[in-house]
């Protein structure tokens, strides 16, 4: 399959919000047993993902 450029600058948005707003946090959230979907579900709707 072969992706646009469109296709692979919403790829690298998603990294970049996974690496920024996700992957710093997921220990943290393991260990409290917490999963903040609602402020991650909000983060993504303002950059335009959902």
């Amino acid at each position: 399959m072969e992706f646009t450029q469109e296709h692979e600058g919403i790829r690298r948005g998603v990294k970049k919000f996974i690496d920024a707003e996700i992957n710093p946090y997921v220990d943290e959230w393991e260990e409290a047993g917490i999963f903040p979907a609602h402020e991650l579900f909000k983060k993504m709707g303002d950059q335009g993902y959902l």
